[in-house]
Order: C-alpha cells, then sequence, then structure tokens
C-alpha cells in the first residue's frame, strides 16, 4: 500500500520524530509515547522504554502530547 496519500501521510508524521505524542488507533485505543521510528509501514513509540509497534494503516490521528499540571 505505498501510494502518493500514504508518502504525505509518512512525511507528516516525520515531523514528530523524538517528540511524545499521543496516536489513536482504530478501535479507539489512544497510546502515548515518544516516536522513536517511522517506517513505511508502522511507527514505533517509545513508552517507558519498551517499544510499541503501531502499523500505519491503523492509524487514526496523531499529534504532539503535552502534559499539562493546572
Amino acid at each position: 500500500m505505498n501510494n502518493y496519500s500514504n508518502a504525505y501521510w509518512l512525511e507528516a508524521i516525520q515531523h514528530y520524530l523524538g517528540q511524545m505524542v499521543a496516536v489513536q488507533q482504530t478501535g479507539n485505543h489512544v497510546q502515548q509515547g515518544v516516536l522513536a521510528a517511522v517506517c513505511p509501514d508502522y511507527i514505533l513509540l517509545d513508552v517507558c522504554r519498551t517499544p510499541f509497534y503501531i502499523r500505519i494503516d491503523q492509524i487514526v490521528w496523531i499529534t504532539p502530547f503535552v502534559n499539562r499540571k493546572d
């Protein structure tokens, strides 16, 4: 599944490398961690030194995660 829209999506995700992010996957599951790698078919999140591999086609949205203490 290497099409143009996927290439743009991968390029957009690359901007978050090394940052803390929140990722919603299909099924309403949200995972938070440091984006450690972006590959053609998956991303790698570092969650407390535990690797989580998330398939690109399972991502609904991704956003920088800011832990706010009010």
